[in-house]
Order: structure tokens, then C-alpha cells, then sequence
């Protein structure tokens, strides 16, 4: 008795790889970019956190590496001030040098910064570096300020590639005192347009 192969088992092995390859090829075109990425971010970060050691030491800047995070820890204002200490200088145009590599290499690199205050009312005059009436304007001026020493480095080709967030006294460092010159600072994170 001679017994006839079915047609339709082939196919459906076919189909099956084939489903099989499209999946694969759907995770690797959402996994592998997001991977890219993240490896990017830790390069880039590592990289200023190689180069700013001696300002890690002196308690100017603090990397920190798990988010990604750039905080001046002495680019610390006055009272009501968004104006930048001397101390700051170097560091910014230091930061601004591995920011320039490391955007040229990524172009889908963005950068936020985000300044913040302590709870201390503002009035609503001209005050050092600038005019604001509340604390969300004071820390979106000094975020301003710190990309205007990075453009002043980089030039205007970044311009669109960094952004500013102001957050007031919003998201304070020191709860325990409020007060504290570390709730004046501002933060450089690293971002990944998609």
C-alpha cells in the first residue's frame, strides 16, 4: 500500500519559520535599539565621570552613573540668584567638551537640564541674573543659564539637542533643612530621542 504525503504539512512548517523570522526580526528591531542605547548612556556618562574625577574629589560635580545623571553639586546660587559661581565655569565647559563627542557620535542624544530652588519666596523684582516672580521661573533661569555656558562652548549647532526643566522647590535634596545651598543646583541627564 503506497501512502501519498499531504501537501499541506510542508506549508504549515513553512509558515511557522516564517512567523518564527518575522517575530525575531520584531524583537530585534525594539530590543537591540533601547540595549544600544543604554549602552551609550553608560558610555557617555562613563566618560564624564572619568573626566570630572578631580572635580568628584573637590565636591563640585557628582556622577551618578544608575540614572545617567549629571549634578552640580557647586554650581550652587545665592538666594534668589540664577546667576553661576565662579567654581562652576570650568566644569561647565569641561562637561560641554564630552557632551560635544559623545552627541556627534549619538545623534539621537539629547540633553535636559533641570534647576531647582530651596522654599524661599521670591518677589517679584530684578534680581541677580535675571527677572522672575516665583521659584519655577527662578530654576527654569538657572537651568537657562548653565545651557547658555554650554552653547557658549558647544556653539549653536546643539541648540535644539538641549532642553531646560525649572521645578522650583519641587523635588528638594535636603527635606530635613530646606534651606540648604544643595536644593539651589542644577542636574544634566542624558536622553535618547526615539
Amino acid at each position: 500500500m503506497r501512502v501519498e504525503k499531504n501537501p499541506w504539512i510542508p506549508i504549515a512548517d513553512l509558515l511557522s519559520s516564517v512567523v518564527l523570522v518575522l517575530l525575531l526580526l520584531f524583537i530585534m528591531a525594539v530590543i537591540v535599539p533601547r540595549f544600544t542605547q543604554e549602552t551609550q548612556k553608560r558610555e557617555a556618562i562613563s566618560q564624564l565621570q572619568g573626566a570630572l574625577h578631580d572635580y568628584e574629589v573637590k565636591g563640585l560635580v557628582k556622577v551618578h552613573m544608575e540614572s545617567g545623571m549629571l549634578e552640580f553639586t557647586d554650581v550652587t546660587f545665592d538666594n534668589g540668584s540664577a546667576l553661576l559661581n565662579d567654581k562652576s565655569i570650568p566644569v561647565i565647559k569641561e562637561v560641554a567638551s564630552i557632551l560635544i563627542a559623545n552627541m556627534d557620535k549619538n545623534p539621537k542624544m539629547q540633553i535636559l537640564i533641570e534647576g531647582h530652588t530651596d522654599p524661599a519666596v521670591v518677589s517679584t523684582t530684578v534680581n541677580k541674573g535675571g527677572y522672575f516672580e516665583n521659584n519655577i521661573q527662578l530654576s527654569a533661569l538657572r537651568a537657562s543659564n548653565v545651557r547658555g555656558y554650554l552653547l557658549q562652548s558647544m556653539g549653536d549647532v546643539y541648540v535644539t539637542r538641549i532642553g531646560i526643566a525649572g521645578y522650583g522647590e519641587t523635588r528638594l535634596k535636603n527635606k530635613v533643612d530646606k534651606m540648604a545651598s544643595e536644593n539651589r543646583r542644577v542636574e544634566i541627564r542624558m536622553l535618547w530621542a526615539d
